[in-house]
């Protein structure tokens, strides 16, 4: 027992002596069982029929949906009388429909349900700026019923959440002061158990919010050591860690093979004083040991996403000190399987809201006057409205002082990704046309537009072809030569903002996605990431899309005509590899060894798209080497095999750096026909192949890669001449 623990113990037994009271040693009274159940990253997938699995020691798993998920928990927390559900961060702000819709109330109704105690503000806490997970607690925003403050599953306006967010880390830079509350302190007994909450360092990076980029987002572990020395001093001495940060892992959802990333690294170096470290954000799973820096054990434990797992952490604490006996300590992760009866209460809130999100899609919004097309490679009436309402929203001070807009279509669900048809337009029909992300606006030079407007096309030796156009708001006009080589396609002369030429040394302010800056190197955009001053505005694309139909009974679709096509054949281009004869990708099928997710298969390095890849699993880790076999369907004289990597540049994870390429006839017999290293930038890279060789199977394998998986975004078979 330490000194001071045993100094209070010595003046309590002296003070119940006086008074004539029993005296009880510390040896004789039995421990304080604690249990905590850890929740992170549901993203608001409460429905069951989600389809998620997760890898079991026995096979795969069908997991998830919240009437499973209470279920569970009520299992786990009978006979336990000191039980608290700890949330990770990232538990609304997700993506079903039905959650979206309805600003992420139905997820906090659910979370209220369960019984919820803690969380922390991740990332996705601060996508709709800080207030907005301020209103998550306490009021409403915009139009009530249609915005925010709908009427819950009891027939009441929403009320906020019965818990609150923690981020010990995310401090106000004046006062130096959390923002929110750094812990927790709860009652175990006679003992009290400390939660202290860290949010992701990264989230002003990866959300731009406006307050949210104010703040100081701190380091973990000097923001956890300083809460938790803040904890003993008053007199709390049983302290668990909840961030907003992860790692990954080798094994299924209860191993610990290999374990890396930012939350081992934290829990190597967190003070002894914290007992327990729950992680979440990389949406993994793993359950380990990890000494403190005294060389005591502690467990750190995430517990994947989506509700597919719960974690649950076992303590047991001296009741004389209040301590964590370490010895006593057990961490498990429980699959969230459908094999028990879902819990009724909750299967009828979740029924409550997909009912009401089926109703809320037949609601009528507006009428238009004729269609509002689509295109992912032209101008389109679509693009050129939600262009214009982007400009709207950032015009002013306040939301950004924008000059003009230009917003990719067809990347995803974060922008322009559908268009309408002529008559009345259906709450339903208008929720995917404009995406979710935050409208932004940065500080680009004039010459950077010009070359943001050329990067709409990709050299075809890159590895992608473009599918993405910029969509332009009506005050910017532009013309562009297709006879011209890739990168001198548009005339600067011929770009015009407000009627005036564009001016290459002037500084513009530009509304577009808040994906852009984040990630548009990823989407063949690097332009964009070269932008000072962003200004986010507070609503999002969709939100404001669905506003002005709310709002604009009748609908005029805007006129095209603000980009102007001189039709051309570009002259022929080698590349950087010299002239190559590449087989179309179309003729070809691909297998790989492992896969992230259905999103993330072999095909996605075979269709020609820079924002798409195959990446190896990552939940479970599967360890390099891995690979992905290109069938050829028949056998062919091979010259190259010219690698594309995944392009996000501030992701290297997958990136091939050692490979080994080989080759068969009979797709059995592999042998090695190539291998090498490459840097680990996105360039494409080439592997040269022997002359005179022929194959009908090509296997690309990654030895070595960022963060010990493999990935491509785009795989090529270069024929040999004359092929």
């Amino acid at each position: 027992m330490p000194r001071k623990s045993r100094i209070a113990a010595v003046i309590a037994l002296l003070g119940a002596a006086l008074v004539g009271l029993p005296t009880t040693t510390s040896a004789a009274l039995p421990p304080i069982p604690v249990q905590l159940l850890s929740l992170t990253d549901l993203h608001g997938y409460l429905s069951e029929t989600e389809k998620l699995t997760i890898a079991g020691p026995s096979g795969t798993l069908a997991v998830g949906g919240a009437g499973y998920l209470k279920a569970h928990l009520d299992r786990l927390r009978a006979g336990q009388p000191n039980s608290f559900l700890i949330g990770s961060g990232d538990q609304f702000s997700g993506w079903p429909d039905y959650t979206q819709a309805f600003a992420n109330e139905p997820t906090i109704e659910v979370l209220n349900a369960f019984g919820m105690d803690f969380d922390v503000a991740g990332n996705h806490e601060f996508d709709r700026e800080f207030p907005f997970l301020r209103r998550m607690t306490t009021a409403c925003y915009g139009k009530p019923g249609f915005d925010s403050c709908f009427t819950d599953s009891t027939g009441r306006p929403f009320h906020g959440t019965d818990y609150e967010y923690h981020a010990a880390n995310v401090v106000n830079p004046r006062t130096k002061q959390p923002v929110l509350p750094p812990y927790w302190i709860a009652q175990a007994g006679s003992a009290r158990i400390g939660v202290i909450g860290l949010g992701f360092p990264g989230t002003p990076t990866e959300t731009l919010s406006i307050e949210g980029s104010g703040f100081e987002f701190q380091a973990l572990v000097d923001a956890g050591n300083r809460a938790a020395a803040e904890l003993k001093a008053q007199g709390v001495n049983a302290i668990v860690v909840s961030m907003h940060e992860g790692g990954q892992q080798g094994g299924l959802f209860n191993d610990c093979k290999n374990p890396t990333g930012p939350i081992f690294d934290a829990a190597r170096a967190m003070s002894q004083d914290i007992d327990v470290i729950l992680g979440g954000h990389w949406h993994t799973a793993f359950n380990c040991l990890i000494p403190d820096p005294d060389g005591v054990p502690r467990p750190v434990l995430e517990a994947s996403n989506h509700g597919r797992l719960l974690g649950e952490v076992k303590l047991s604490l001296d009741p004389a000190t209040g301590e964590v006996i370490r010895s006593a300590t057990s961490a498990t992760n429980h699959a969230v399987t459908k094999d028990i009866a879902p819990d009724p209460g909750v299967q009828k809130i979740v029924k409550y809201w997909m009912d009401k999100w089926t109703a809320r899609q037949a609601q009528p919004l507006a009428r238009l006057d004729r269609d509002l097309d689509f295109s992912k490679t032209a101008e389109s009436r679509a693009g050129n409205l939600v262009t214009d309402l982007y400009l709207k929203e950032a015009a002013s001070h306040r939301t950004g002082d924008a000059d003009f807009a230009l917003v990719p279509a067809d990347i995803g669900i974060d922008v322009i990704a559908a268009g309408l048809e002529a008559g009345e337009v259906l709450f339903g029909e208008a929720w995917p046309v404009a995406g979710i992300s935050p409208i932004t606006t940065l500080s680009l030079k004039g010459s950077t537009v010009e070359a943001i407007l050329e990067q709409q096309w990709i050299p075809p030796a890159y590895g992608c072809r473009r599918l993405s156009s910029l969509a332009v708001s009506g005050n910017f006009r532009y013309t562009y030569d297709l006879g011209a080589p890739v990168g001198n396609r548009v005339d600067p002369a011929k770009v015009f903002v407000n009627g005036r030429a564009l001016e290459l040394d002037r500084t513009y302010r530009v509304a577009t996605t808040a994906v852009m800056p984040l990630h548009g190197t990823q989407y063949g955009y690097p332009g964009f990431e070269q932008f000072t001053d962003l200004v986010r505005a507070p609503r999002m694309g969709q939100e404001v899309f669905l506003n002005h139909l709310r709002t604009h009974p009748s609908i005029e679709a805007p006129a095209l005509g603000r980009v102007t096509a001189i039709p051309g054949t570009p002259p022929p281009v080698d590349g950087p590899f010299g002239p190559l004869n590449l087989l179309p990708q179309k003729e070809m099928t691909a297998t790989a060894t492992s896969q992230g997710s259905a999103a993330y298969g072999p095909a996605g390095a075979l269709d020609g798209n820079c924002a798409t890849m195959w990446h190896s699993n990552w939940s479970p880790h599967a360890p390099l080497p891995q690979y992905i076999t290109l069938d050829l369907k028949t056998t062919r004289a091979i010259e190259a095999l010219v690698y594309t990597p995944r392009q996000d540049a501030a992701v290297p994870n997958g990136r091939i750096t050692k490979y080994d390429v080989q080759v068969s006839t009979d797709g059995i017999t592999f042998q090695s026909a190539a291998t090498g290293t490459w840097d680990g930038t996105v360039d494409a890279k080439i592997a040269r192949l022997p002359a005179g060789t022929t194959a009908r199977y090509v296997r690309l394998i990654g030895l070595e890669g960022g963060a010990n998986y493999a990935a491509a975004t785009e795989v090529n078979i270069a024929l040999a001449p004359g092929s």
